[in-house]
């Protein structure tokens, strides 16, 4: 006959919560991942991820690339990667 194990019931319930929140943290963590491999990004999504505003997008936006689709502007996020690596750089020491 197998042995019962007793089990605390507090203990229980914070396994239990422990792994209702793990699940949220693999939730985020898919949406997130999800969202890095979106190949095309809003005009909203690209001052997001750069800093820049509307009035630098707008003025600026043939320098990265962009498509306008139904009057809303998409940029590849490859050539935002792209200009920004173009345009970062590191002074030397000396």
């Amino acid at each position: 006959m197998p042995e019962v194990a007793i089990v605390d019931n507090q203990l229980l319930t914070s396994l239990i919560a422990k792994i209702d929140n793990m699940g949220s943290y693999i939730e985020e963590l898919k949406a997130e991942a999800k969202q890095k491999t979106k190949p095309y990004l809003t005009a909203q999504e690209l001052m997001e991820i750069t800093g820049f505003g509307k009035t630098w997008v707008n003025d600026n936006k043939h320098l990265i690339g962009f498509s306008s689709v139904g009057g809303c502007l998409r940029f590849k996020r490859k050539d935002v990667e792209e200009f920004m690596e173009q345009n970062y750089f590191k002074a030397k020491r000396k």
